[in-house]
């Protein structure tokens, strides 16, 4: 006899979403608007440009702390590059002989 499924909530383990962000993310953005807010407004810059200074470091951080932030920073720092092992034979580049060295006309 199987025993009957049972219902279980899906946002067991998730973050409670406010519209498109966390809620993590509101205070976060809220905190990083009050510093943007009151840096810019210590360096005496005015009311209108510490509210955008405040929006914009707010907006930056909601970019970084969002769900997929490697699509941000994959533009910044590429993937690097994939190392293999190779093994080559060792040459002494003072036994080599030169070919076809140039050298420069004098010109007086």
């Amino acid at each position: 006899m199987t025993k009957p499924i049972k219902p279980i909530n899906q946002s067991l383990g998730k973050s409670a979403s406010i519209g498109l962000f966390t809620g993590f993310q509101y205070a976060a953005a809220l905190l990083s608007f009050g510093v943007g807010f009151f840096t810019s407004f210590i360096f005496g810059v005015g009311l209108v440009w510490s509210i955008l200074c405040g929006f914009w470091v707010a907006a930056t951080v909601l970019i970084l702390s969002g769900n997929k932030p490697y699509l941000f920073w994959s533009r910044i720092f590429p993937r690097p590059p994939v190392w293999a092992r190779g093994y080559v034979r060792y040459s002494n580049p003072l036994l080599k002989n030169k070919v076809g060295s140039k050298k420069l006309k004098k010109l007086w």
